[in-house]
């Protein structure tokens, strides 16, 4: 298995995700980032699991598919993964850059 990191945009992404639906259901919010960050041991698990992502064509850059939310992440090699964004399906992957 490999070992799965959340990059800084990562859990930036994720807290913004948080306090959105925190402001509605804390309930919800709290399950909605569990699952997010449950996708870690799919990913470590079976790195290969997400799509290439159409927009990159590079296929070490994958994305898992969760509820309205792209997790994009990056496979450097059999052992370092790293969850680059998580990214809302509503806006353009064009406006934020990954590799930063």
């Amino acid at each position: 298995m490999a070992k799965v990191t959340w990059s800084p945009q990562s859990v930036e992404d994720i807290a913004h995700i948080a306090e959105f639906y925190f402001k509605t259901s804390s309930n919800y919010a709290e399950n909605l980032i569990s699952s997010i960050f449950s996708k870690e041991e799919l990913i470590s698990t079976f790195p290969e699991i997400g799509r290439i992502v159409p927009e990159l064509n590079n296929k070490s850059v994958r994305e898992i598919i969760f509820k309205n939310y792209r997790i994009i992440y990056s496979i450097f090699d059999e052992n370092r993964i790293s969850v680059l964004t998580v990214h809302t399906s509503s806006k353009p992957l064009t406006d934020i850059s990954l590799f930063d």
